[in-house]
């Protein structure tokens, strides 16, 4: 994360917290991944993981090894924990649509 500016793709950094944690999960490195966890605290960042990421099944891989290198979820638990948390983008949008 440089001083100015953490992503180049906008004209200026995010305002929600959130999306910025999102990014840094989906586009940064290690090292990035653990400032952000040092400062917004590992419950901030995997409830983000949780309730935006791990559902997108474009981004399993991705899923795995955070799952299994930064909130160090055992090998075995792996797979039940994406089971929890498998609603889909797709699940939350007709979600939404249908409490309106």
């Amino acid at each position: 994360m440089s001083k100015n500016k953490i992503y180049y793709s906008y004209s200026t950094n995010p305002k929600n917290i959130n999306i910025i944690i999102e990014h840094t999960l989906i586009y940064e490195d290690i090292d990035v991944i653990k400032k952000i966890i040092n400062q917004f605290g590992i419950e901030k960042v995997k409830s983000i993981w949780e309730n935006v990421l791990l559902g997108d099944r474009r981004l399993i891989k991705l899923n795995y090894f955070l799952a299994k290198y930064i909130f160090l979820i055992k090998e075995e638990d792996i797979r039940d924990y994406f089971l929890k948390y498998s609603k889909t983008r797709l699940d939350k949008i007709l979600e939404l649509s249908m409490h309106k």
